[in-house]
């Protein structure tokens, strides 16, 4: 793993999810969003994003977007979109109540493809788990950037009253992936369980 591609993958990653407001540190603790809390272990960077039609999300990182980064989707509306169009070529798959769960895991390894330039992405080990106390699916994933970085990472989605949410967490495979595992695991898990510490 080079510095090049690191700096390309955090640019692309910064550009691709442009801030709506400035960062700020979310202590450990409970962290809200929308429609669910999780429970963070310890201090992380959060950054509001904008999705698909101005919508906002967040990412949590330690070392910068590129580089670990856990994504906070919720409330998602039907025809809402997790990443902004980038070919009109290639449009970013929308989620609609229709959909199977296998074809809620394709809309986020498309939704990756499409919107976040991660290419050969494949998925591991699709299971079924819980999330803030519905059915959810959870599933592994690993792909290539277009820079030639290798990433690899963890989602876990649910519909609930008629709306998507999504936690989705992606790091290079070398080093990252495995920096901050326990923390990462400790905010699916908070969620999956529905139990907030602290």
């Amino acid at each position: 793993m080079t510095m090049k591609k690191l700096w390309v993958t955090a640019a692309l990653a910064m550009t691709l999810t442009a801030c709506a407001t400035g960062p700020r540190l979310a202590p450990a603790g409970p962290f809200e969003t929308k429609a669910y809390t999780v429970n963070l272990l310890s201090e992380w960077n959060a950054l509001p994003v904008r999705t698909d039609r101005n919508k906002l999300a967040t990412v949590l990182t330690k070392d910068g977007p590129g580089l670990n980064a856990v994504y906070l989707f919720s409330d998602m509306k039907p025809g809402d979109a997790l990443y902004n169009q980038v070919s009109r070529s290639r449009p970013v798959p929308k989620f609609n109540l229709d959909m199977s769960d296998l074809e809620m895991v394709e809309l986020v390894t498309a939704s990756l493809e499409r919107g976040a330039r991660i290419k050969s992405l494949a998925t591991q080990n699709i299971r079924p788990d819980t999330f803030a106390g519905n059915d959810g699916i959870r599933f592994d994933m690993s792909g290539t950037t277009v820079s030639g970085l290798d990433v690899e990472g963890s989602a876990l989605l649910a519909v609930i009253d008629g709306k998507f949410n999504l936690i989705l967490f992606i790091a290079p495979s070398e080093y990252y992936a495995d920096k901050y595992r326990g923390d990462v695991d400790a905010i699916f898990a908070s969620v999956a369980e529905g139990n907030i510490i602290g």
